[in-house]
């Protein structure tokens, strides 16, 4: 690798794949900064910007953010991250975000190391998220559909309230699940095909702690390299 160039992960799967999970739990691993796409398009909708207001109908529908409203939120965040791994979780989602997604890594003296698929077939997806709840002050998530108990209404780390994000409701998820199939899995083809050698699979029905350590185990080669090379 390259002279002082930090790493850039890709994190693609479809809803409910334990996107989100995976990223924190390999965080944990080492420093990571990592952006999550959805995250932080739902902040800025909260916000009530004016980017927040024109995002609002996509994000509660589960349709794809128009680009420029995606790259302008991006482009920042990326100018700000201080760790030498950074981790996208979110983007490309279409063929037509890959050319500005690639030259935004170009433009931050980014490399691409790794690009995780998480597999998920839509009935667990389904199960996972329709059963999902937030904590509306941290972000922590619970499922609910696992547990046989009354459901948490308040969030055991931080106090915040629990509550279930407008695109958990099965009718979204499902459209959205379509719509991965659809939009994303042709990126994922094409990241297979033009980056083979970075690009691999995994189940997102493997147990947790297994699911994070077999990445991690992966993930560390990269790193181990890039280090020797610094």
């Amino acid at each position: 690798m390259a002279g002082n160039k930090r790493i850039a992960i890709v994190l693609m799967g479809s809803p409910g794949s334990g996107k989100t999970t995976l990223a924190r739990g390999l965080a944990e691993h080492r420093p990571l900064s990592i952006i999550e796409v959805g995250s932080l398009l739902k902040r800025e909708v909260q916000r009530g910007t004016t980017l927040g207001e024109t995002i609002r109908p996509f994000t509660t529908t589960g349709k794809l953010v128009p680009l420029e409203c995606v790259e302008a939120i991006i482009s920042k965040e990326v100018a700000q991250a201080k760790e030498d791994l950074v981790l996208f979780d979110g983007i490309p989602r279409s063929t037509t975000q890959i050319a500005s997604f690639l030259q935004l890594l170009a433009d931050h003296e980014l490399e691409l190391g790794a690009v995780i698929v998480l597999t998920l077939d839509l009935q667990t997806a389904l199960d996972r998220l329709t059963g999902r709840l937030v904590c509306q002050k941290c972000g922590a998530l619970y499922n609910v559909a696992a547990s046989s108990e009354e459901p948490q209404k308040i969030c055991a780390q931080c106090g915040g309230k629990l509550v279930q994000r407008d695109d958990d409701r099965e009718e979204v998820v499902q459209a959205r699940f379509r719509r991965f199939e659809r939009e994303t899995v042709p990126v994922i083809d094409f990241f297979e095909k033009k980056f083979s050698a970075v690009t691999w699979e995994q189940s997102a029905t493997t147990p947790k702690k297994e699911r994070i350590d077999r990445v991690w185990g992966r993930l560390q080669k990269i790193v181990l390299n890039r280090d020797e090379k610094l």
